[in-house]
């Protein structure tokens, strides 16, 4: 009877319509033992449906018909977690929170409604672990982006070069910080910011960031990705072009293959699959 006594008295009223609807009007009056003039004082909100009304019109409904009803806060008063006096039942809604965390899609769920939620306050939280990351490129980073990527990975050289030479250029001796990730975000190359989310995939794969600084990261970036078969080509020109790299006739060769597979295709597909064309 606590879950009946936390519903609202619309809650009260949906579900003896839903009584009525189901059974009829002279058959649901009979079931639940109430009078004509009862029934239509409750359906127009004149009086209060009292509880053993709602006791016996639950019993006629099944668990799918009560969800469709009562919903939102109604729901969370008949679970308890809100009291009949208004109040939050802390340590349920930790529970609940406990176990979320150990599903993989409300946990995703969870970052991402925090994220869009609380981004000032995580920004925050944030500031301290943030500060102690400085970008440095280093031979770790160049064998995870050939070896422990999990998805695709970067095994051309002069992919990985030009990766380098915009790390160095934007990223090296840099903190991580909400300016560092607005400024990639916002930088006109768009090969940058896959350069940066790798680096941030390569951090997290070696725990030097938290869950809470990777989520939050990944965040920002999520959206802001994609590269054009302009900017592919002009990647590919860029290398070509790159005095800091010694260009073979075999390299020359290679590139020029490249670009003419770049223009031969439709660069529409996903992310990853579009500034990954651009590398064998």
């Amino acid at each position: 009877m606590n879950i009946i006594k936390a519903l609202s008295d619309e809650a009260r009223r949906k579900i003896l319509e839903r009584v009525k609807e189901k059974l009829g009007f002279t058959r649901a009056l009979e079931v639940l033992d109430i009078s004509k003039g009862a029934m239509h004082n409750y359906l127009h909100g004149l009086r209060r449906v009292p509880d053993e009304v709602v006791y016996r019109a639950l019993r006629l409904l099944d668990e799918r018909e009560f969800n469709e009803i009562v919903q939102g806060v109604d729901r969370l008063r008949a679970v308890g977690i809100i009291r009949e006096d208004g109040s939050i039942d802390y340590s349920l809604i930790l529970q609940a929170l406990t176990l979320a965390s150990r599903d993989e899609y409300l946990k995703q769920a969870l970052l991402k409604f925090t994220v869009e939620n609380f981004r000032e306050d995580l920004r925050k939280m944030l500031g301290m672990s943030l500060a102690h990351v400085v970008f440095k490129w280093e031979p770790g980073f160049e064998e995870f982006l050939r070896e422990r990527k999990k998805r695709r990975k970067v095994l051309d050289p002069e992919t990985i070069a030009y990766y380098r030479s915009l790390f160095m250029k934007h990223l090296e001796g840099k903190t991580l910080s909400e300016e560092l990730v607005e400024y990639v975000v916002n930088h006109e190359n768009k090969w940058l910011r896959n350069v940066f989310r790798h680096y941030i995939q390569y951090l997290y794969f070696l725990r030097r960031i938290p869950p809470e600084t990777y989520g939050w990261v990944m965040g920002v970036l999520k959206g802001n990705f994609g590269v054009s078969k302009k900017e592919a080509l002009e990647l590919l020109e860029q290398i070509r072009n790159d005095k800091t790299l010694l260009m073979t006739p075999e390299r020359l060769e290679r590139l020029e293959a490249l670009r003419k597979g770049v223009e031969a295709e439709e660069m529409v597909s996903p992310e990853r699959k579009r500034y990954d064309r651009a590398t064998p």
